[in-house]
């Protein structure tokens, strides 16, 4: 089906040239986009089978969207010049204009004169266009404005923008007044009054924001919304906006009072501890950050994540820059796994300093203890976690004192995996319940653990240090091959 076709009366009496009655009644006032859909859709009535003749291909020819060529099709239809068969798929057919000459002028010129002239009147920066009356005609006759309402709408928007000001902004305002129900002159001067009164205010809190200028209809409705709905004083409000420092506007403040609302915070004594606070946890996420090598151009998904739950279990900036840095010396690099420690530390009940401070020096403790283990195995290397499980398991679920681990460690240093080999050892030993120094001795001696298998020495598990594997190498560069 072709977008756009003759009617049956246009096509036996005229051809595809524009008539004259288009140029003389209907160009001078019709808006651009409406001219260039009228006219590149008349050329394509001519050929109705050509694949261009669709609306895609007008809508990349014109450059402009489907919606535009729908608002251009809709204003002449209102002309009477074309007539709109189908939306989906979108099909028109155009209309004489020599029919239709001065149909457009009628309810302009007649019904609603007295309006057409005021409003006129008024925006005298330009001259109104037929489809921006039809706009208002459509508030009017649709919406159920009074036209003195529009007028006094109209009126409104010239002092807050300038007598050239476009319909569309108008028709947003009437039609942000109308969500309000305010669609009659007595209603619209109460509110007008209302938005009056606070003028002076709302100049103050731009001013304030950096802002030198009246406020628009937006800004007017959002300080009514916080005056009226959320229940802020203009004191409190332009106290917020001090603390925004510029940065933001209206829209910025908008949220920071929303957050305030939701909060219940709304004496500046509240927002003042509230905001000392927040600057505070983002000064601990750029502490933790920072001591971990982590950089963040935007520390608010820290804060939200991590430091507002960690302050709120009780730990302060001192606590968390001391955890931060063992977590960093303990390649414990992420926001994560630091979260993990903290939780486990808070499950144990260890908040204060003093209980890190000595949580911490009793794993410093047991990473020594479990280093002169390793030594006596004659493996170097640091620390790990598997090394940290195995001693757990030794010292606290099998009650192992320290004295006797070493004594067994001794037993497993030539053993291919010594710590496995310890491990097994001391599996029997308390599977007997054998715990004192001299019997855990002569039970070694006699165990009945295969210890020629665990003897022989594998240089595929055996962990070497650098003199034992230069040594090695030294060796090998001298077999003859």
């Amino acid at each position: 089906m072709a977008l756009c076709s003759f009617s049956s009366s246009l096509s036996m009496n005229s051809s595809t040239l524009v008539d004259n009655t288009f140029i003389n009644e209907f160009l001078p006032s019709a808006p651009d986009n409406a001219v260039k859909v009228y006219l590149y859709g008349l050329a394509l009535c001519s050929k109705p089978q050509n694949d261009d003749n669709a609306l895609d291909s007008m809508s990349t020819a014109l450059h402009l969207t489907e919606d535009q060529i729908y608002e251009a099709y809709a204003y002449w239809q209102q002309m009477g010049l074309v007539q709109i068969i189908e939306k989906t798929p979108f099909e028109i057919k155009y209309l004489s204009a020599r029919e239709n000459s001065g149909s457009s002028k009628i309810r302009t010129k007649s019904k609603y004169k007295e309006f057409n002239d005021q409003i006129q009147s008024i925006i005298n920066g330009r001259m109104l266009s037929p489809i921006e009356y039809n706009e208002y005609y459509n508030l009017i006759e649709n919406h159920h404005f009074e036209p003195e309402a529009l007028i006094m709408i109209a009126k409104y928007c010239t002092t807050i923008k300038t007598n050239d000001i476009g319909y569309a902004y108008i028709v947003k305002v009437a039609k942000s007044f109308g969500d309000q129900g305010i669609k009659t002159v007595s209603s619209l001067e109460a509110k007008l009054l209302e938005q009056e009164r606070s003028s002076i205010e709302i100049k103050n809190i731009l001013k304030t924001l950096g802002l030198n200028r009246d406020a628009d209809l937006d800004e007017r409705n959002l300080y009514l919304k916080w005056i009226n709905s959320f229940g802020f004083t203009d004191g409190v409000i332009k106290e917020v906006a001090k603390l925004q420092n510029k940065k933001g506007g209206m829209n910025k403040l908008d949220d920071t009072l929303t957050k305030l609302y939701e909060q219940k915070l709304f004496t500046i004594d509240e927002i003042e501890t509230y905001s000392k606070e927040k600057e505070q946890m983002y000064n601990i996420a750029k502490k933790v950050a920072s001591t971990l090598g982590l950089y963040y151009q935007n520390l608010e998904s820290v804060v939200e994540i991590y430091v507002k739950d960690w302050v709120n279990k009780g730990y302060d900036e001192e606590t968390l820059t001391l955890l931060s840095t063992y977590c960093f010396k303990q390649d414990i690099k992420t926001l994560s796994l630091m979260n993990e420690v903290v939780l486990k530390l808070y499950k144990l009940g260890i908040v204060s300093i003093d209980s890190i401070n000595q949580y911490i020096a009793g794993l410093v403790d047991t990473d020594n203890a479990i280093k002169e283990i390793l030594n006596i195995l004659g493996i170097v290397r640091r620390v790990n976690s598997a090394d940290r499980d195995f001693y757990k398991t030794w010292s606290e679920d099998w009650n192992f004192e320290n004295n006797i681990i070493t004594i067994v460690a001794d037993k497993a240093k030539n053993a291919s995996s010594p710590l496995r080999y310890m491990n097994k050892l001391l599996l029997e030993l308390n599977s007997k319940n054998i715990r004192e120094p001299e019997k855990v001795k002569d039970y070694l001696k006699n165990s009945t653990i295969n210890t020629q298998t665990e003897n022989k020495k594998d240089f595929t598990e055996r962990e070497y240090t650098k003199d034992e594997l230069n040594a090695l190498f030294d060796s090998l560069d001298d077999i003859e091959v």
